[in-house]
């Protein structure tokens, strides 16, 4: 394993570049630094019977310590600048002639919601692709995004693309990156934004051309649409529960060691999310795939919700939930929705 995640952009490279110069310049520097004021410590301690002498310092053998450290330092700063301006220039200094995909990112506490052109090719039609925790995109594609925030301050941060931007509410700001390699890679928010900030993660999954217009076809779905076809959360829902309940104290603290209450809530008012309070069991409407329908929420509701929340939105509410695959294990799950049983 790299000191650095791998890199799969392809303006990485300069980000790397920039990276390890600035390391290696603040890393020797520390070390000079720290080695003379060590030296002047045990040179220059208290001895008895020497009055310590007072320094105006204005004189050269004294302000030198002072002009010639900070020359050095501008003199390394124009090092940098003129080693990487390459950097800002391709990367901040404008956009490629050939945009491929124009997105449109979105993040609001806490999630980060995705919209991707669909089979038309534009944004802002009917056929456009919506996702929640999850933006697909073609590897070797150039991609601008447009990214907003809905609330307060977020930062969209790729470390394999070395690409973090600050999201400000009130404005689009766009950029652009091209992944090199397909893959699966994570996303999180670099900036505090609230109490859920550690979860607001998703994914970006970089497919392969023919694939990435595979799924454009199918609308978004890793199948094809009609395909039909059993409900996979009712068999791991079967399967889970099939050999007996789980642990609902466990769930318990798990609902906090999540965050889950950061958006959610047991005495039945509405937040960001809506309440526990009497949740298993009853009758919700929700929202799939554009269209309102009535579902139960038994345990096979439960396990969507946590794993694929975007499918099915509790009318009245944000997509605001990301995915939880790889962040709660089935087992974990399994216990959250024994507690969820109890709350009445």
């Amino acid at each position: 394993m790299g000191f650095l995640p791998p890199n799969v952009s392809s303006f990485g490279h300069h980000i790397d570049s920039l990276f390890w110069i600035i390391t290696i310049i603040v890393g020797v520097a520390f070390i000079i630094a720290e080695g003379i004021f060590l030296y002047f410590i045990i040179k220059y301690r208290k001895k008895d019977g020497v009055k310590a002498e007072y320094v105006a310092g204005n004189v050269w053998s004294q302000t030198k310590w002072v002009l010639i450290p900070l020359a050095i330092v501008i003199a390394l700063d124009f090092f940098v600048d003129i080693k990487t301006h390459t950097a800002w220039s391709e990367i901040k200094g404008g956009l490629p002639q050939n945009q491929d995909l124009k997105i449109r990112i979105t993040g609001q506490q806490f999630s980060w919601a995705y919209t991707l052109p669909g089979a038309d090719g534009q944004l802002d039609t009917d056929d456009d692709i919506k996702k929640t925790g999850e933006l697909h995109v073609p590897a070797d594609t150039n991609i601008v995004f447009d990214l907003e925030a809905k609330d307060v301050l977020h930062s969209w941060f790729v470390p394999a693309l070395r690409l973090k931007q600050d999201a400000v509410p009130g404005r689009t700001i766009r950029g652009w990156f091209k992944v090199t390699q397909p893959g699966s890679y994570e996303v999180m928010c670099a900036e505090i934004c609230g109490v859920g900030h550690t979860i607001m993660k998703s994914t970006m999954i970089a497919h392969s051309k023919e694939e990435f217009a595979q799924w454009v076809a199918n609308g978004g779905s890793d199948t094809a649409p009609g395909a039909g076809g059993a409900d996979p959360f009712a068999d791991m829902a079967k399967n889970l529960f099939a050999s007996g309940a789980g642990d609902a104290e466990k769930g318990k603290a798990l609902v906090t060691a999540k965050a889950c209450m950061a958006c959610h809530n047991l005495d039945g008012s509405k937040t960001v999310g809506p309440t526990y309070k009497g949740l298993f069991g009853s009758k919700r409407t929700v929202t799939a795939g554009g269209q309102d329908k009535e579902v139960v929420a038994d345990e096979a509701y439960l396990l969507r919700s946590i794993y694929e929340p975007g499918a099915e939105v509790v009318k009245g509410y944000p997509p605001a939930m990301p995915p939880q695959k790889g962040l709660v294990s089935e087992q974990e799950a399994k216990d959250i929705i024994e507690y969820l049983k109890t709350v009445k």
